[in-house]
């Protein structure tokens, strides 16, 4: 922002006349500043150039800028000036005019002078809640606000004057402080940057850096303005998160594995061997190819719960899934749709595949036989009986819903007419 007062439009610096005017209105400006009539004499000079210059506005008004400054120039621009005690004053002028009256204002950017302008950065620099660090051309630290201080763990007074290594532990700070001199003299921005440095005190911290370019008169790099914010809560929270999005990952898989496979044989559930079903018949489309669903029934399934107990039962239950899964082709899906009736997805498989699946299935026995004791007379061996069916064209077509529950329908009812034609 420039002095209060200015007005840019266009890329000019412009004043109103009826502010100038104002006697007190240049007092209020930061930085040294100073009117010229058009006589080429100096009309107005302020409280911040008194200070800066050491020349009091009763002792210039009148003169020619240069017998007072030196080499004044006169468009916005680098300076190079000389106060009363001939020293140098260099900064950077920013000069404008009202059409009665020429102003200049320099914004002093090294040197013991400039007190003003210094004393109003620091007052500011006290109130923002970032880490800022001025360092000079050679990495000394110029200023250290008490944001830093409490960052880094240590004093301003101890570590103004030295070199801003001194903020951390190792070679990082300087190693830091020549890859934001590169970036800078090369024109390249420095922000959003993350250090991980170690303060003094031996804390591990993980900031966020900034830097801006400090110039000298003549444009070059003068040193630059650090500007860091402690980030490491913030990474730890997330490090803490994405750790528990994984075991939360984890969890939902194994309960997803857990919903879609049978607790107790762990074939594939009613729901999954639908889905398998309906993706085949849309394949079967697409491919051309032929779909089959195997439907085994257990024989004196019942009979074994109500004479040796549900264990028994379950254990029958087990053994024949084994079975069946020994049985199948690599693409094939087995699931329990019941108590004792699985269901088999044969993708790609014709007729005479999945009767030679049957087959297999259907030999299936006991892996030992049922105990006497404890048997009733009316309770029928233990067999399977299988039924295959080759799913439509029609069916293949149809809708997740209309499609599965007929090719499913269909084959319970050649399972159940087997049964029949036994008894």
């Amino acid at each position: 922002m420039g002095p209060e007062g200015v007005r840019e439009r266009g890329g000019a610096v412009r004043v109103d006349a009826q502010e100038v005017e104002g006697t007190g209105v240049l007092d209020t400006f930061p930085d040294p500043t100073w009117s010229v009539d058009a006589d080429g004499r100096l009309a107005r000079w302020n409280r911040a150039a008194e200070t800066v210059f050491g020349h009091l506005a009763a002792d210039v008004l009148g003169r020619c800028p240069r017998e007072v400054l030196g080499d004044v120039p006169g468009a916005t621009g680098p300076v190079d000036l000389r106060d009363a005690r001939d020293r140098r004053v260099t900064g950077s002028a920013v000069v404008w005019s009202d059409g009665h009256l020429r102003h200049t204002s320099v914004r002093v950017c090294e040197g013991d002078v400039g007190v003003v302008s210094r004393r109003l950065l620091e007052g500011l620099l006290e109130h923002v809640s970032d880490a800022i660090v001025t360092v000079d051309a050679r990495g000394t630290v110029q200023l250290l606000n008490k944001v830093a201080e409490r960052l880094y763990g240590v004093r301003a007074a101890d570590l103004v004057g030295r070199h801003v290594q001194g903020l951390t532990r190792g070679h990082g700070a300087d190693e830091y402080l020549r890859a934001v001199r590169r970036a800078l003299t090369a024109g390249h921005g420095w922000s959003g940057v993350e250090v991980e440095v170690t303060t003094t005190g031996g804390r591990t911290l993980v900031v966020e850096s900034a830097a801006t370019a400090l110039h000298d008169a003549h444009g070059g790099y003068a040193g630059a303005v650090l500007v860091s914010r402690d980030v490491t809560p913030v990474r730890e929270l997330e490090q803490s998160l994405r750790a528990a999005t994984r075991v939360l990952r984890d969890r939902t898989a194994q309960m997803s594995r857990a919903t879609h496979r049978d607790a107790l044989t762990g074939v594939a559930t009613r729901s999954l061997l639908q889905e398998r079903l309906s993706a085949a018949l849309g394949a079967a489309v697409d491919r051309d190819e032929p779909v089959c669903v195997l439907l085994a029934d257990l024989d004196g399934f019942r009979a074994v719960n109500d004479s040796y107990g549900l264990a028994a039962g379950d254990a029958l239950l087990i053994a024949f899934a084994a079975h069946l899964r020994s049985a199948l082709p690599p693409t094939a899906t087995a699931g329990r749709l019941g108590a004792d009736e699985f269901a088999v997805v044969l993708p790609g498989t014709d007729e005479d595949g999945a009767r030679r699946t049957a087959d297999v299935v259907r030999a299936w026995t006991p892996p030992a036989p049922l105990p006497v004791r404890g048997r009733r007379s009316e309770d029928r061996a233990v067999g399977v009986t299988v039924g295959v069916v080759r799913a439509t064209p029609v069916e293949c077509r149809s809708a997740f819903d209309v499609g599965v529950r007929s090719v499913l329908q269909r084959v319970e009812a050649v399972v159940a007419e087997h049964k029949a034609g036994r008894r």
